[in-house]
């Protein structure tokens, strides 16, 4: 598979390691538009088509919007730094913002465990300033607010729950280092059921860790099968918790990474919850050189929404 096809969930993978062995400073930050700023999502916005993400084949728009009215579950994925993903974002959530019934916004950007913190945003209880100092947003997660905000700000003009998705940081750190197995039965506890044999969606995560070179079986590093479990973890809270949701609301739109955005991740694990109309929507920008092929042979989701960005201005003449 090539290169191009695991840009995204590399560095999603990539970010999960680092945050699991605590070995990395920093985080990933947007580098264009505007860097993250107040008019990045606007700006982000590019001329698209939406395809089959199964055949390749171009999708009619209203046959798509007709599909995600009805779909209970729809995971939006995204590659957290890029405001051209959070625009598509943006765009769905509008779209899908006046349907009708109960309906959520789930969010890997937040633990599960802070679901209070997101309950008060959602009743007025607290404003977006509190919100993000309570959930310590620029340190468990990272990326820039300006980027998710207007997003949120959607959902919640239409009345719209936030769902808090994510796994525990550091039972994910956990599994990580010693695997399942590893874990003490109140550890144990706290995980959501877990798959862990599904061949097609570990041989994806395999061929993934390849891309990223050496990533097991040295000594600060967790092997293979427990970053897998680690990834598995993360993929099975949120489609638990979305699962959750669901059991009393009517629809939920999940703001995920591509690697969790994709029917052997969240996908199907909403569907073994018994959620059968979810959806998955991958961004692509189509760089000329292949990303949108390399994006329809790796397969996985159901919709991919290709992004033609403008040519590149001519090289000035020396």
């Amino acid at each position: 598979m090539a290169a191009a096809v695991y840009s995204a969930a590399v560095r999603t993978l990539a970010a999960m390691v680092c945050a699991a062995l605590a070995a990395c400073g920093g985080a990933y930050r947007a580098s264009s538009p505007s860097a993250g700023g107040a008019g990045s999502l606007s700006e982000a916005a590019l001329p698209y088509a939406i395809v089959d993400g199964h055949t390749g084949r171009t999708v009619a728009e209203p046959a798509f919007w007709q599909r995600l009215e009805a779909a209970r579950a729809v995971c939006v994925g995204e590659e957290h730094p890029d405001p051209h993903h959070h625009w598509v974002q943006h765009t769905i959530v509008t779209h899908l913002a006046t349907g009708a019934g109960r309906r959520a916004l789930g969010l890997e950007m937040v633990e599960r465990s802070l679901q209070g913190i997101a309950d008060d945003l959602t009743a007025g209880a607290i404003d977006e300033a509190t919100f993000v100092t309570r959930v310590a947003w620029a340190d468990r997660w990272g990326f820039p607010w300006s980027l998710y905000q207007p997003i949120l700000a959607t959902a919640r003009a239409h009345r719209w729950e936030l769902r808090a998705l994510n796994a525990n940081a550091a039972l994910v750190k956990r599994v990580a280092r010693v695997g399942v197995a590893g874990l003490d039965p109140v550890e144990r506890a706290a995980l959501p059921e877990l798959v862990l044999d599904d061949p097609a969606h570990r041989a994806w995560f395999d061929g993934v860790m390849r891309a990223m070179g050496d990533h097991g079986g040295g000594a600060n590093m967790p092997t293979p099968d427990n970053m897998y479990a680690a990834q598995v973890v993360r993929d099975e809270q949120m489609a638990a918790g979305a699962a959750d949701w669901l059991a009393h609301g009517d629809a939920i739109v999940i703001l995920a990474g591509t690697g969790h955005c994709n029917d052997g991740a969240i996908g199907n694990r909403l569907r073994r919850r018994g959620v059968a109309t979810a959806l998955t929507v991958r961004t692509v920008v189509d760089d000329g050189e292949g990303s949108v092929a390399a994006a329809i042979t790796e397969g996985g989701v159901d919709y991919l929404w290709v992004l033609t960005p403008p040519p590149a201005p001519p090289t000035p003449a020396p």
